[in-house]
Order: structure tokens, then C-alpha cells, then sequence
């Protein structure tokens, strides 16, 4: 009868056991969307945005975003795409451009990610630009939002990424969950998870994004600050799951 209850007890820890292995190892499954967004500042209204993530085949994805505002007599025009792989909730870079047109000078800059982890900037940063090889785990502009709503999936609160900037140099990012808040869009109302950009303290910055669980995490809304002034608010207009191309 010892015996017996050793076992049972045996194989429901070793259960219990494996059930939290496999909670914690939970996988992100990308899943290919459009969503778009209107842009404000300071209450107005200033243009939109799209955002689009395409799956590719051969576990190859692209994420892709467009906007253009006009305020007053700026206007600003981008178009930034990253395409990468997912190993494993771990995304891999390959290749990133960007363009910016508009009031100002415009910017144009490529970046590709070799196999060999050759790393190529075009053009280079004329001040401490980033080194000519890449290490695993870095990431550019766009691939980051992605690995965001990755790790955020299977409940990570603290995040560190090393980037490879639109500037050409090599930055690190840290950000942090700092709560879980309703919040009302053109879409809809969504309890999300609250995320906050860690800045240096002599730095008058401030950014917070907003993330959907139920929307595979996607991004909800984007608010930054600098030197008490907000830059931007943006905030998802529609969201679609699309198909594979």
C-alpha cells in the first residue's frame, strides 16, 4: 500500500512537474497581420500609419511600416521594412531599410545581416558606427518590435536588446512591464500590457507602448515624450490576420 502511494505520489509530481516545463516553454507562433494607426500630437490629428507582417515561406517573415503626417508645414514620410526567421522565438535578422522623406533632410539607409556574420551598413554612421560583424541576438529597428511582442507572449517583464540602429550605430535598448491598463482605441477597448522604455536619467525622455494579448500581443498604442513635449501618440485604427502570400 506504501508502495503504492510512493508511486501515485511519484507520478503526480513528475506531472506537476512537466506541466510548468511546458508553460514556461511556451512558444510564440507568429501570426501574419495589417494594422493601422492614427498618429496625434498634442490632440491633433497628424496622418497615419500601417503595419504590416508577412510570412514569406521557409519560416522567413517580413514586418513592414509606412506613415505619413503633415502638421502645421512639416510633413514626414517613412517606410521601414526588417525581414528575419524565427528560430524559436528568437528572431535572426537578415536584412533592413529604411527611408524618410519630408520636411528636413531625408535619410536612406540599408543594413544586411550575412550568414557568415558579416554585417553591412549603407551608408556607414559618420560617428561611432557599428562594427562590421554581428553577434547572434541582435537585432534592427523593426525585427525589435517583433521580438517584443515574442517575449512578452511567453511572460517576460524585463527586456535587453542590442540594435543596430537607422542611424548605422549600434545602441542597446532596455525596456520594462510596468502594468496591465484599459485603454480605449479606434478599434475597440483592450485591457493591455503596459511597457516603458528605461532611459539614462540624464536623458528627458519618455516612451510607453501598449501591447494586445489577445491580438498575439500586437502593438496598440505608442506615446513619447522628450523634454516635456509629446512627440507622438499613436493609436491602432484596425487590425486583420492575414494569410500566408
Amino acid at each position: 500500500m506504501i508502495n503504492r502511494l510512493n508511486v501515485f505520489i511519484l507520478s503526480f509530481a513528475l506531472l506537476f512537474t512537466c506541466s510548468i516545463v511546458n508553460a514556461n516553454e511556451q512558444e510564440f507562433v507568429i501570426k501574419p497581420f495589417e494594422a493601422k494607426y492614427d498618429m496625434y500630437r498634442q490632440g491633433d490629428k497628424l496622418g497615419g500609419g500601417k503595419r504590416s507582417l508577412k510570412a514569406l515561406g521557409g519560416n522567413t517573415f517580413s514586418l513592414s511600416l509606412e506613415s505619413d503626417i503633415e502638421w502645421l508645414i512639416f510633413s514626414d514620410a517613412r517606410k521601414e521594412i526588417s525581414y528575419f526567421t524565427n528560430n524559436n522565438g528568437r528572431l535572426v535578422p537578415s536584412t533592413y531599410s529604411y527611408e524618410r522623406t519630408g520636411t528636413g533632410k531625408d535619410k536612406e539607409i540599408n543594413i544586411q545581416f550575412k550568414p557568415d556574420h558579416t554585417l553591412i551598413v549603407n551608408p556607414k554612421a559618420k560617428k561611432s558606427p557599428a562594427p562590421d560583424t554581428w553577434e547572434d541576438g541582435w537585432l534592427d529597428e523593426m525585427s525589435l518590435h517583433m521580438q517584443i511582442q515574442a517575449d512578452l507572449a511567453v511572460g517576460k517583464t524585463k527586456f535587453e536588446y542590442t540594435i543596430v540602429s537607422n542611424s548605422g550605430k549600434l545602441q542597446v535598448y532596455e525596456f520594462e512591464v510596468i502594468g496591465h491598463e484599459l485603454i480605449t482605441t479606434g478599434l475597440g477597448r483592450f485591457n493591455t500590457i503596459k511597457v516603458a522604455r528605461v532611459y539614462d536619467k540624464n536623458k528627458f525622455y519618455a516612451q510607453h507602448a501598449w501591447f494586445i494579448p489577445e491580438l498575439n500581443h500586437t502593438l496598440a498604442r505608442l506615446w513619447r515624450m522628450k523634454k516635456g513635449v509629446e512627440q507622438y501618440d499613436l493609436v491602432i485604427s484596425s487590425y486583420e490576420e492575414t494569410t500566408v502570400n
